[in-house]
């Protein structure tokens, strides 16, 4: 059974809420919890202490008046609006258990599987027992933000029922304490979490920026966490597009889109769960003209008498682009009870080890039954079969037990054939005479069909008719099962942009960056630093190690005379500038002035490059025999498509004087 939420969109304009009245008659354990919480879990299905978390209870129901015509049925609610996501509470205690199925209603009479959520009850009380009780009791839902809403109140609660479902749910709030499923999700507590086109997975430098929340319970059991989210998580009808892990945007004309505008409005943490609503009625027809309306869209059945499933189905179908729903037929499952009365113990069960085979329609598969102790030890009974049977993994076929009954069923409406392996160490078989299972060696298929209706959104399928015809004889009432899209809130589209360091550009450009997003590159391609932007659609270099300290910069070199070495000059390598840099001026500062020089050409500075020497600053303009400033001003860009840097350098042409000292400075931004 899928995990249901709440629906985070309960509410709607000029609809009161549903608070239902309601008498329970029936209480049933289901299902206990198979997943220990530490080694000493008093509760779980394998303790010897074990106590049921979910329950089928049946109700009556009281309707509730109002005064809107916007409902299911005008000015009032009933059995049929008890919905999946729905919550019972006792009108005395104030305990409450979530509706997580539907079995069958009626406008006064509803059946429903109820669940200890996060087993509260069970932890709550000191004998673990969480179950509801016979006696009066309230339906309720929950609104946006988690909170129950109980108005207006049934006059059959207590005075203390308000105040005890107000604290179950500040103490656990299903939107704060946001549980997610997963198959083997690998997280645990204080985890942070991201969700990728994979799936939920721990959050590293490349997913950061789809975070979603911390894990604050790695549970309850393997296939389930608890976050608590960095913003609401809400559902969407009609469901928004895109895949688990896109980013959904806004487009220019206000629509929802997977394509990058730029403007990020949610984050998808979980595509839709469909709802599916079955009949259980073998062979279902109604009278040719019975209407029903369907999502809003009146559908007629037509046929030359009654419409049979087929017809049914057809005739829906034909308003699938109105109601978003698809009908189609499935075979009744074959279901078998066991008879623990004419069984060789007078009850169903058996001296442990013993086998036997089972053949639904995929072949013989053996199943041996090891598995003891849940009302006697060494003793295989109801609930220790379906533990084996569940286990064999027979192709859809599913064990369920109460404590006295083994029910299999076969989804596809197959025969199922059963055929003794070992016999238990009493000698006795698992079918035919002197058994210990009672069920039937042979069960024939069913040879009838169902009709079944999907929509594949999440969304509710709401019927309404003048009669209760379709219902009573399809076997199919309004209902919720599944659950629309869930997505993240990223308020109003802004967000904070993060920075992260990476090694290189091609580990940038395999961030899963959105705009505003930073990437600090410790080595850029040239043996430096670099930071880029994410604008959306490409990074763009903001800074680099050669422009982060100030606008402009300056190289500098010093001649001293007399000069090392031999002829009539010296060469200084200023140092490199990168590409899309410019020179801007260069300075010669003569602080001492040159003498004792040989010849009779002035002592000059040239400052360029290896192949262009005085491309910057020429021998004519400067004179190193007069102590003064001399500038120039080349104006030159080194292009940014320039594969290298380019290295300046400065010449001082001094004909070996023998005394004098100048300063060159070369400034570029």
């Amino acid at each position: 059974m899928a995990l249901s939420n709440y629906k985070s969109t309960q509410v709607e304009l000029n609809v009161p809420n549903k608070v239902l009245g309601t008498s329970i008659s029936g209480v049933t354990g289901s299902e206990y919890w198979d997943h220990a919480n530490g080694s000493a879990d008093p509760w779980y299905s394998g303790s010897g202490t074990k106590k049921y978390y979910r329950w089928e209870i049946v109700m009556t129901v009281t309707a509730q008046s109002h005064g809107s015509h916007l409902t299911r049925d005008d000015f009032t609610f009933n059995g049929l609006d008890i919905v999946v996501g729905d919550w019972v509470a006792m009108a005395t205690s104030g305990l409450c258990w979530k509706v997580i199925s539907v079995t069958a209603k009626t406008t006064n009479s509803v059946t429903v599987v109820v669940e200890d959520w996060l087993r509260y009850n069970t932890f709550r009380a000191s004998t673990g027992n969480g179950a509801p009780t016979t006696g009066s009791a309230v339906v309720f839902s929950l609104n946006e933000k988690g909170v129950p809403m109980l108005d207006p109140l049934p006059t059959t609660v207590s005075s203390s029922f308000y105040p005890t479902v107000a604290s179950r749910f500040e103490y656990l709030n299903p939107q704060q304490n946001y549980v997610l499923e997963q198959t083997a999700h690998g997280l645990s507590k204080g985890d942070i979490v991201a969700v990728t086109s994979a799936g939920f997975v721990k959050a590293n430098t490349s997913t950061m920026s789809k975070m979603v929340g911390v894990v604050t319970e790695a549970g309850p059991g393997p296939n389930q966490f608890m976050i608590m989210p960095n913003n609401q998580i809400i559902d969407f009808e009609p469901a928004i597009p895109g895949s688990q892990g896109d980013y959904i945007y806004v487009s220019g004309t206000g629509e929802f889109t997977t394509s990058d505008t730029s403007k990020i409005a949610f984050l998808k943490l979980q595509d839709a769960i469909p709802t599916v609503l079955t009949g259980n009625i073998d062979g279902p027809t109604v009278p040719n003209g019975h209407t029903i309306i369907l999502n809003d869209q009146s559908i007629s059945f037509s046929a030359s008498g009654n419409a049979n499933a087929t017809q049914m189905a057809t005739q829906i179908n034909s308003h699938t682009s109105n109601t978003s729903v698809v009908a189609n037929t499935t075979p009744t499952p074959t279901v078998i009870n066991s008879d623990g009365p004419n069984t060789i113990y007078g009850l169903v069960g058996g001296y442990t080890p013993f086998s036997a085979y089972i053949d639904s329609g995929s072949g013989n598969t053996l199943v041996n039954f090891t598995t003891n102790g849940s009302q006697y030890a060494g003793v295989s009974t109801p609930e220790d079969m379906v533990t084996d049977i569940n286990a064999a993994g027979i192709p859809n076929l599913t064990a369920t037990s109460t404590t006295t009954v083994l029910t299999l069923t076969e989804a596809n409406g197959n025969a199922i054939n059963i055929y003794n392996g070992n016999a238990d160490t009493g000698g006795y078989n698992y079918v035919g005479s002197s058994n210990v299972s009672g069920l039937n060696a042979t069960t024939s298929a069913t040879g009838t069909e169902r009709l079944k209706l999907t929509r594949s959104n999440g969304g509710p399928i709401d019927i309404f008719e003048s009669t209760e015809y379709f219902r009573n004889n399809v076997g199919i009432a309004s209902g919720h099962t599944g659950m629309f899209p869930l997505a993240m809130n990223i308020e109003q589209g802004i967000r904070t942009g993060g920075t992260t360091l990476v090694g290189t550009i091609s580990a940038r450009d395999a961030l899963s960056a959105q705009a505003g997003d930073q990437a600090y590159v410790t080595n850029a391609g040239d043996g430096e630093w670099a930071l880029y932007l994410y604008t959306g659609g490409s990074w763009v270099e903001i800074s680099n190690q050669d422009s982060a300290t100030v606008d402009a910069k300056t190289l500098t070199t010093t001649f001293t005379m007399p000069a090392g070495g031999f002829g009539n000059s010296s060469t200084n390598n200023l140092g490199n500038i990168s590409q899309g840099r410019k020179i801007t001026a260069v300075s010669v500062e003569v602080h001492t002035a040159f003498s004792g020089y040989s010849g009779g050409t002035l002592p000059n500075i040239e400052v360029g490059t290896i192949s262009d020497p005085d491309v910057f600053c020429d021998d004519v303009s400067n004179d190193l025999t007069d102590a003064t400033d001399f500038m120039c001003f080349p104006e030159f860009v080194h292009p940014s498509t320039a594969s290298d840097e380019l290295v300046i350098r400065a010449r001082c042409n001094h004909y070996q004087a023998s005394a004098g000292n100048v300063t060159v400075k070369v400034t570029y931004v």
